[in-house]
């Protein structure tokens, strides 16, 4: 916080708002905080009982606007058809795997909030770019249970 006096009168400005992420796997929702207040609620699809998203404290620690899809060989680029759809937003690694929020070519998942990634957290493609345009590297990352 900082002080500032304006015409004598003291007053508490903050310097700078936290941008945060919350979510919650109970309910498959992401919240995007701006200093503790919601900016925005996103509906989610989050990992298949064999592949569970992981609950935990975490930061965002790569960012990509235009990511480009690699399995088994196959490729493929940057758009909707994608399955990590348009962003993609790292937050935590475990192992050789990496956890994201991102978007997905299959969007009746994310509108249905089911169970059914690898353990990312998947949007509808328009909401991760709200989201992405909002937070940067170091993003503090909720992952709850509830």
């Amino acid at each position: 916080m900082l002080a500032v006096a304006v015409a004598g009168v003291a007053s508490t400005v903050p310097v700078r708002a936290e941008t945060s992420v919350e979510i919650s796997l109970k309910n498959r929702y992401l919240t995007l905080l701006d200093d503790g207040k919601v900016i925005g609620k996103y509906p989610v699809a989050i990992g298949a009982p064999e592949s569970p998203t992981v609950p935990g404290q975490f930061a965002v620690t790569k960012m990509d606007e235009a990511p480009v899809y690699h399995k088994k060989g196959k490729v493929i680029a940057p758009g909707p058809k994608n399955p990590v759809g348009v962003r993609y937003v790292a937050y935590v690694q475990i192992g050789t795997g990496e956890y994201a929020i991102h978007g997905t070519a299959w969007p009746n998942w994310v509108r249905l909030r089911s169970a059914v990634s690898l353990g990312c957290i998947r949007m509808l493609n328009n909401d991760v770019i709200q989201v992405f345009n909002r937070i940067k590297v170091g993003t503090p990352v909720l992952v709850t249970s509830n």
